[in-house]
């Protein structure tokens, strides 16, 4: 497994987005679960990611260009989720989101399909997501939970207010966060929320307690 991620990564550090993504196709193919794909794959290959540059402009565009192919792989595997999600659904809509001002949106989309897998019906409604935005889809999907993803720390502040005007204004909608923002410095902010979630087994446990 080792060899065959080191391959991979080796295929984004060239942004050979054509062979990544044909790579990532063959496992498939081959029958590694979508799970295992995104566990030992595209998790990994972001999380351990290092600017080899030490110009911050080049930095920015590179992830970005790292970015741009995981979200296609994402993309075009999709047909895999579909065929691995649990046929014993839960009647439970999650609704998904990077608040304003937060474009890292990858976590949010690999959360998205993970709660998809897990039975959740689920809506995704993007990065930097206005308040507002975000208030017309609690308002009009009355959804059960509303999950957002935060990596930006000074993202933090914001969302803080935001949750309080939501939790006022919404009884019934739970709360859950997750990302790197959140899994470094929750403690560090009286910020609201009812669950965090910041792995796949953690999803897991969540499933199973959620009646």
């Amino acid at each position: 497994m080792e060899k065959k991620y080191q391959h991979f990564i080796s295929m984004l550090d060239k942004e050979n987005k054509d062979d990544a993504i044909l790579f990532i196709h063959d496992l498939l193919e081959k029958d590694m679960s979508i799970i295992d794909v995104y566990e030992n794959f595209i998790i990994p290959s972001l999380a351990d990611y290092e600017c080899n540059s030490s110009k911050e402009e080049i930095c920015i565009w590179k992830e970005h260009t790292r970015t741009s192919i995981i979200r296609t792989i994402l993309e075009s595997t999709y047909p895999y989720l579909i065929k691995a999600r649990k046929q014993d659904s839960i009647n439970k809509l999650i609704v998904l989101a990077c608040p304003q001002e937060e474009y890292h949106e990858i976590g949010a989309i690999v959360s998205a399909n993970y709660f998809y897998l897990m039975g959740y019906k689920v809506k995704y409604i993007g990065a930097n997501t206005p308040n507002f935005e975000i208030k017309s889809a609690l308002k009009i999907l009355q959804p059960d939970y509303l999950a957002l993803s935060i990596t930006n720390y000074y993202n933090l502040i914001q969302t803080k207010k935001l949750l309080e005007e939501i939790v006022a204004e919404n009884d019934n909608v739970k709360i859950i966060l997750g990302g790197q923002a959140i899994k470094k410095h929750r403690d560090d902010i009286d910020i609201t929320y009812h669950y965090i979630l910041n792995s796949l087994d953690d999803i897991k446990r969540f499933r199973g307690e959620d009646k």
